[in-house]
């Protein structure tokens, strides 16, 4: 089942959301040497990134962090930026984590081998273990994908491997993805949407008839602890007017 954590606008959804996040790592630093956390590009990640910039950066062991990405575009031109480089510029700058500890999805290789390359470090830091990442961070667009995973393509039904290379036609280019299987398998998830334009994808998502053909952030769940849902009240708009 999703747990709704419902704010007024896109500020304090990520800042509610960064103060969860510390939460998170805090607690799972008590009993463990490290919090693995898979990380999304986008707008709203990168307002999340520069709240924890400014406002976590003594209060949290960042060098105990380890963090990967839950997709990456293969950028085709200097214009473009990856969803490492954001993440680099708007938060790893600021604050006192080990550049060892950032594992990117290398954009200079075929779409292929960087899958196979970020598959096989994915499988040696969990294979051991009994979840994946302590916490994985999505978002969603508005037409329901989540990571790179888009309406209609074959590639969303992945059921054994953990990193595969998509090809998604707006855009001209290909990108590395997780899967479903991956991410479920995290020990926390949590979806960061804002804004009015997401409200449909939202409702659709979370309350719709079960359709991951179309709207595949619904691949997302687990059977045993809920996913997490961080909306502000424009991303949450149809779903207020569905609360009794």
């Amino acid at each position: 089942m999703p747990k709704l954590h419902i704010y007024k606008n896109e500020k304090e959804t990520c800042q509610a959301f960064a103060a969860w996040f510390a939460e998170q790592v805090i607690d799972t630093l008590k009993s463990r040497e490290r919090f693995t956390v898979a990380f999304s590009g986008g707008d709203t990640p990168k307002l999340f990134y520069k709240i924890l910039a400014s406002d976590f950066k003594d209060k949290i062991d960042w060098n105990k962090i380890h963090v990967f990405w839950g997709d990456e575009k293969l950028v085709s031109s200097s214009n473009e930026t990856s969803n490492a480089e954001m993440t680099e510029k708007t938060l790893f700058q600021q604050v006192p984590i080990s550049k060892e500890h950032i594992h990117i999805i290398r954009t200079d290789i075929s779409p292929d081998k960087s899958a196979r390359q970020y598959e096989d470090l994915l499988h040696t830091y969990f294979d051991n273990e009994t979840t994946t990442f302590d916490l994985a961070i999505l978002g969603m667009g508005k037409n329901g994908n989540t990571l790179s995973l888009f309406p209609g393509n074959n590639e969303n039904n992945e059921k054994t491997a953990w990193v595969i290379p998509v090809y998604n036609k707006e855009e001209d280019l290909y990108r590395i993805t997780l899967t479903s299987p991956v991410i479920n398998a995290s020990k926390e998830t949590a979806f960061l949407v804002t804004g009015k334009s997401k409200q449909d994808a939202v409702q659709h998502a979370l309350k719709g008839k079960y359709d991951p053909e179309k709207y595949p952030a619904q691949l997302i769940q687990t059977a045993d602890k809920p996913v997490h849902w961080f909306l502000d009240e424009g991303a949450a708009g149809k779903l207020i007017r569905l609360i009794p």
